[in-house]
């Protein structure tokens, strides 16, 4: 049997829906498994045993309804037995659709019941749903109940030991390393500078390595919060240890010993790679969504709702993404001093 998984979008997203080919991989070994995805979120699934072959969908390239038929049917000569829909939006419905697979697999939405053979309904109000709902499309398929499992990042020996090299060369051996996931993808993911810059100093307390970990386009703004940093912490800080690509990124970030801040991409990266984690949620996304291996000693993770859950009574956290800005005003670095102070003195031990 032959079947494509679809997740289009983001690096994160791509990275969790490993899970599926990873889990039908598991229970039928001898299938083949294609994963489509956009090219700039190859790195996170490269080396992937579970993965047979990867697909690109190129948005610009297949953009607009035409196109997308066109992108489906010339997935035809493939000959998909099966295709689970990951990302749920036309870029996937309609290439899934007109790829000519007899069974189609997608979550249940008013239209979606049309094109595909099963629709599956999200179970609610369930932690680290993120991959549980995943694995909810993998049981459509196999029809038995499958164990929840966390994505994985495979790297080369090569990778690893080239980073190993690059370390050595900028970065004391002697002390632990933190990657610092300085801003997230935006405004409304990301600390403000001045309690990020807090955040820092509080790291800073200990004899540790900071890396800063931001986009190109970016540069501008970390900047700013290096410059509210305290003297120490600036002088614990290695500002520019830059990489020339995502797979170098995240060879260098299996050799940390811990990763800090903003949720995002980097998160769920550092996880893959069994790396320890202490993360800042922004106040407008659900925690319990992404919150995958949290405990109370490798994967710590804070949100505003922790500290003021009366803010949010039974509304879902997406409702408040038009007041990230004013809710982060209220996400003081005290709030989670204590537990950031106790994470980082259990990594410099």
């Amino acid at each position: 049997m032959k079947v494509l998984v679809i997740q289009n979008k983001m690096i994160g997203d791509v990275l969790t829906s490993t899970v599926i080919c990873e889990t039908i991989k598991k229970h039928q070994p001898d299938w083949k498994i294609h994963y489509m995805i956009q090219p700039n979120t190859l790195a996170v699934v490269e080396n992937n045993p579970f993965i047979d072959k990867i697909v690109f969908f190129e948005p610009q390239k297949h953009k607009g309804l035409f196109k997308l038929i066109s992108f489906g049917s010339s997935l035809a000569p493939e000959k998909y037995d099966a295709v689970i829909d990951a990302y749920g939006k036309w870029e996937s419905i309609l290439p899934a659709y007109f790829s000519g697979a007899k069974i189609r697999i997608g979550f249940k939405k008013w239209y979606t019941s049309l094109l595909f053979t099963i629709t599956v309904i999200q179970k609610k109000n369930v932690e680290g749903s993120a991959v549980y709902h995943r694995l909810q499309l993998v049981e459509a398929l196999l029809k038995v109940k499958t164990e929840i499992i966390f994505p994985k990042i495979y790297l080369t020996d090569t990778e690893i030991n080239q980073s190993k090299t690059a370390i050595k060369e900028r970065l004391n051996p002697a002390l632990k390393i933190i990657m610092i996931s300085v801003l997230g993808s935006g405004k409304s993911k990301s600390l403000t500078p001045e309690k990020m810059a807090k955040t820092l100093d509080i790291i800073a307390e200990q004899d540790v390595q900071l890396l800063f970990n931001f986009m190109p386009d970016q540069e501008e703004e970390a900047k700013i919060i290096y410059d509210l940093c305290k003297t120490q912490t600036q002088q614990r800080i290695v500002f520019d240890f830059y990489t020339k690509s995502l797979r170098a990124f995240l060879a260098v970030l299996s050799q940390c010993d811990a990763l800090i801040g903003n949720e995002g991409g980097a998160v769920n990266m550092a996880k893959a790679l069994d790396i320890k984690t202490f993360t800042i949620f922004s106040p407008w996304i659900n925690k319990s969504s992404w919150n995958m291996l949290s405990d109370k000693e490798n994967h710590i993770a804070v949100h505003l709702k922790d500290f003021f859950p009366d803010i949010y009574e039974n509304k879902h956290p997406k409702e408040f993404k038009s007041k990230s800005l004013e809710l982060y005003n209220k996400f003081d670095s005290n709030l989670y001093k204590g537990s950031l102070q106790e994470f980082v003195k259990r990594i410099s031990l």
